[in-house]
């Protein structure tokens, strides 16, 4: 089979050849040393040249990002985007910086915000990008996934954790509206995507700390889930799939999810407790799993023999039956030696491969 057909029969829990493979592609001596070059930010030309070096069958391609707008920077590592969330850059924190200030407090913030525009020129450009460069591979495209934010994350980086924390309680309401103001760029970013040829979308929504979920199930079904759901509607009634990307143990939420009309679930984090065979069982008839190989023990630290263990295992839980494709539990990331994500991308097409008997896993 070719990249993209496998990854999208995967997702539809159709029949593969192998495994297919996927990554969060945040590691730049990764990029470097496979292509050559080391990316200032995250872009479409180098993660799918990348992504065709380590021979993946997807790639994600976020929408938007810095095009069609400047970021206000306000000291050497500080700057404002055009939320007005304020962010801060060090070594660790590529290709995701984090945020240190939020632009909204409080209701009385709303009348006078402003969103992003979605529909913004310049918006398409990484996305037109990578759909032209996979156009030219022929046989050999990878499934393209653009990414939208899900209304939790969305709301966190307008008002932050705390302040979420604190209305859930003073004044649901204001994040009811929040929520709203991310599904509507979300859906609208979604369009765009689907019209410029994306395969499928991936909606990032972190749920979960590394021992539970980050809101009790009742506050997220009542604040954030109609939202969610109208995110992931609108992205089904375009004909594309979804892929829920959600950190963290999230056991609360999957049957959320399902409800709600997610194809696949990424990243099944491992050191959060989110124990593979158990997800297979449970939910495994209903939607494609992704990822589970640990990127912050096993890929970082041990040997390329642990990282081979560990995918073999991952593989005996969840290939049987189709719907799996393997990754990390969250992203290919700088701590990770070079040579543990080749051992891991190795024996996924070693080992993953359906015309075997898996039992010997």
């Amino acid at each position: 089979m070719r990249p993209r057909e496998r990854f999208l029969a995967a997702i539809h829990r159709q029949p593969v050849d192998r495994v297919p493979v996927l990554d969060f592609l945040f590691q730049r001596p990764l990029y470097t040393a496979l292509i050559g070059r080391t990316p200032a930010a995250y872009n479409a030309a180098d993660a799918m040249a990348l992504t065709r070096a380590l021979e993946l069958d997807g790639v994600w391609i976020p929408f938007g990002a810095f095009a069609g707008w400047s970021p206000e920077q306000l000291a050497a590592n500080v700057y404002k985007d055009e939320w007005g969330t304020t962010f801060e850059q060090n070594d660790a924190s590529w290709p995701l910086d984090a945020p240190i200030a939020y632009p909204l407090a409080g209701r009385d913030d709303l009348p006078g915000y402003t969103p992003p525009d979605p529909w913004a020129a310049g918006r398409l450009d990484e996305i037109d990008a990578a759909v032209a460069i996979n156009r030219s591979w022929g046989d050999e495209a990878v499934a393209v996934f653009g990414g939208v934010g899900g209304p939790f994350t969305t709301t966190w980086m307008l008002t932050g954790y705390e302040s979420i924390g604190l209305q859930l309680y003073d004044d649901p309401e204001f994040l009811v509206a929040l929520a709203q103001i991310a599904a509507d760029f979300s859906i609208a970013a979604a369009t765009r995507m689907a019209e410029a040829g994306v395969d499928g979308l991936i909606v990032s929504e972190d749920l979960g700390s590394s021992s539970g979920g980050l809101l009790a199930p009742a506050q997220f079904r009542a604040v954030f889930k109609p939202a969610l759901g109208a995110i992931i509607r609108h992205i089904k009634s375009l004909g594309l799939p979804v892929l829920l990307h959600s950190c963290g143990c999230i056991y609360d939420y999957i049957d959320d999810a399902i409800e709600l009309g997610i194809d696949a679930l990424h990243p099944l984090q491992r050191t959060a407790g989110m124990d593979l065979a158990r997800v297979k069982a449970q939910y495994g008839d209903r939607i494609c799993l992704v990822g589970n190989i640990d990127s912050s023990g096993t890929l970082p630290y041990g040997t390329p023999a642990e990282v081979e263990a560990e995918v073999r295992g991952a593989l005996a839980a969840a290939m049987p039956g189709g719907g799996y494709i393997l990754a990390s539990d969250h992203s290919l990331h700088d701590g990770i030696p070079v040579a543990n994500i080749r051992a891991m991308l190795e024996a996924a097409r070693r080992y993953g491969r359906y015309d075997q008997d898996t039992t010997r896993l």
